[in-house]
């Protein structure tokens, strides 16, 4: 952080200053932001270059990893032992670090939950890495609509709706075992009144009973017996008899279940309903109708859907796969699985060579930082969260933008705490000392910096190297 103030104080006017003045300053940091990646491309980033000719690469060893969930843009992992959340999706390249230790996943619609490792407290993802804000408390289980979150109480005695602002949840229901969350995108109150899918259900913990809740009556009514587990499509629901020798189907209209085939060791449902077959474990798709089902795809250790999207863990854990067939065909694409992380010793490492003086560590570190931007995994798994240049500390000074100086002191106060931790930070010369010289150095590269697209003139230079000194003194005293 750098919380300095007063430092309007030192700039200078310059003379004819317009618009396209002010803006120059970015417009050029910039063009070096790209220029740096250009350069340096994957060879100065965390992860290794391709083989050259006659050259072979080290396998790259993944992380194994114990849940996936989906949501209608990307897919979550849980690593084993919780160690971490991780994200793919078409817009990123490979799989981002998203979330540090966590017990549980969950998601629905746009949104993904996690539950703390330590608290069991649930999490929303904000969207970008590393945040997530609380939303409640523990409970025993979660279940996620495509915008409402369900829970359970840790003692099960009651049914929670999250209200969607802070953490604030409404009891809805009684002693509940499991939850089963309506999927659909858009639910009308007047469909909850006719033969559809209610928007959640639920199983007495006594009895095994499957109920329905109305959102309109806000009551509770019985909508059928016990069942190994049951799941809910946007059009129907569904559920697997408690010796697992049929999948059934609830009617709307006569409140009835029937029973449409393939014994199963386990069934699961966005807007399309799964099973997988049991003995073989086989993956299959339910076309909606009695007794017809697609072999779609063999055995994994899981599988997750959200939409019309599906992807399903490799047994062995350390891959996952997207469906890409035509909803009959068993064909996949591998998603891979995010990379081990780096030992500590390699982390320092790379950190002392991204916060060193000198040319060669800024390059390298505006090339990691734009490998981060746009989405590429980070073996390293550092903190790239920043204030930019706390206000009322302005990002620009005459004409010089200094926001990039900014990240990377954020960059080096974050990472070197985590690394070596907040005594270390403060008491030794590589730490708090250090990082402060270092975005001295950083600020005054930028003053003595060629303008784009005219030359900066001598007072306007003047006032930026006056401007850097105050902002070095301020983090010195404050920081």
């Amino acid at each position: 952080m750098k919380p300095i103030a007063h430092s309007h104080d030192h700039q200078a006017p310059r003379r004819g200053s317009t618009l396209w003045s002010r803006l120059h300053g970015a417009l050029r940091m910039l063009c070096l932001l790209a220029v740096g990646v250009i350069a340096l491309g994957v060879a100065a980033n965390a992860t290794p270059a391709g083989p050259q000719a006659g050259q072979v690469s080290e396998p790259v060893t993944t992380l194994e990893l114990s849940q996936i969930v989906a949501t209608e843009k990307a897919v979550y992992a849980l690593a084993a032992g919780g160690q971490g959340v991780y994200e793919w999706s078409a817009h990123q390249d490979g799989w981002l670090k998203v979330f540090g230790p966590a017990r549980n996943l969950y998601a629905g619609g746009r949104s993904v939950y996690a539950t703390d490792q330590a608290t069991g407290n649930i999490h929303k993802y904000t969207g970008r890495p590393g945040e997530w804000t609380r939303i409640g408390g523990p409970g025993a289980e979660f279940a996620a609509g495509y915008e409402t979150l369900y829970g359970i109480s840790p003692d099960h005695s009651a049914v929670y709706r999250y209200s969607g602002e802070g953490d604030a949840w409404t009891r809805i229901g009684g002693p509940a075992k499991n939850l089963y969350a309506n999927p659909a995108k858009k639910f009308s109150p007047l469909a909850d009144l006719t033969s559809r899918p209610k928007p959640l259900y639920a199983t007495d913990p006594a009895t095994g009973d499957l109920h329905a809740y109305s959102s309109v009556t806000g009551r509770w009514t019985k909508a059928g017996g016990p069942g190994a587990t049951f799941a809910v499509t946007d059009a129907n629901v569904y559920g697997l008899t408690p010796d697992h020798s049929a999948v059934v189907e609830r009617d709307g209209r006569s409140r009835t279940w029937k029973a449409v085939g393939l014994p199963a060791d386990h069934i699961f449902s966005s807007e399309t309903l799964y099973a997988t077959a049991r003995g073989t474990g086989d993956l299959h798709k339910y076309s909606g109708r009695s007794g017809r089902w697609d072999r779609i795809g063999g055995p994994a250790a899981a599988f997750a859907t959200s939409g019309d999207h599906l992807y399903r863990l490799a047994p062995d854990r350390r891959s996952v796969q997207k469906y890409n067939g035509d909803g009959t065909t068993d064909q996949w694409l591998d998603l891979r699985a995010p990379a081990e992380p780096a030992s500590r010793e390699e982390k320092i490492a790379r950190f002392s060579g991204l916060t060193r003086f000198g040319d060669d560590s800024l390059n390298a570190w505006y090339a990691a930082l734009g490998a981060h931007r746009t989405g590429k995994p980070d073996v390293y798994e550092f903190r790239w969260t920043t204030n930019i240049c706390n206000a009322p500390a302005p990002n620009t000074v005459a004409g010089f933008d200094f926001t990039l100086a900014c990240v990377r002191h954020d960059f080096g106060y974050r990472n070197y705490r985590d690394l070596f931790g907040e005594d270390a930070f403060r008491n030794d010369q590589a730490g708090k000392t250090h990082i402060d010289r270092l975005f001295r150095e950083d600020l005054n590269k930028i003053c003595d910096g060629r303008g784009f697209p005219r030359e900066h003139t001598a007072v306007a230079r003047a006032a930026c190297r006056n401007a850097a000194e105050v902002y070095y003194r301020a983090v010195v005293a404050f920081g």
